[in-house]
């Protein structure tokens, strides 16, 4: 099974999202931007930015196909947006999360005017040279412990009608002796 699955590869970047204002270090500030991220988080993953992460990209798949191959999040306490692309292709996979990361910053500023992002962390290949999936390792663990329990039911299912034969031919035995 792990043979036949196309090895897939993940890329990340990382942005930092803060709001300026006059009053910057100050913790509602520090609140408004951790609430800011929330709402890139949603921005980032939307066909807006797809369309323009594709441009970047020049590539013939559709923004929509695009945007099945991120997925992005946020830690709460921190102001840091994490964006992860997936691909058969590391350097695809690098490539998108980047072209992302990039139409993103460029276009942040038309989503909320008043906002600063900045790249944190590019991706990059040495991250996104490592398969992610498929899990060898747990796959294989997996189909030990189902092939263990499979075998486990099939001896009780055997014990159980070899012991229920001997039972009914001690039954029609008894029967035929008292007659």
């Amino acid at each position: 099974m792990n043979s036949m699955a196309e090895p897939q590869y993940q890329a990340s970047a990382s942005l930092v999202a803060t709001l300026d204002s006059a009053e910057s270090g100050t913790y509602n500030d520090f609140l408004a931007s951790q609430a800011l991220t929330k709402t890139y988080e949603n921005a980032i993953k939307s066909r807006y930015i797809a369309t323009e992460a594709k441009l970047k990209l020049n590539t013939s798949e559709t923004a929509h196909g695009l945007l099945k191959r991120i997925s992005v999040r946020t830690d709460p306490g921190t102001l840091v947006i994490k964006l992860y692309a997936r691909h058969e292709h590391p350097q695809q996979a690098v490539d998108i999360a980047n072209s992302f990361a990039n139409a993103f910053i460029e276009k942040s500023t038309v989503i909320v005017p008043n906002a600063n992002v900045i790249v944190l962390d590019y991706a990059n290949m040495e991250e996104a040279s490592i398969p992610v999936s498929p899990r060898k390792m747990l796959n294989l663990a997996i189909g030990g412990f189902i092939g263990l329990f499979a075998g486990l039911i099939v001896v009780l299912y055997l014990d159980h009608r070899r012991g229920s034969r001997r039972r009914s031919h001690r039954h029609i035995n008894s029967e035929t002796e008292s007659i």
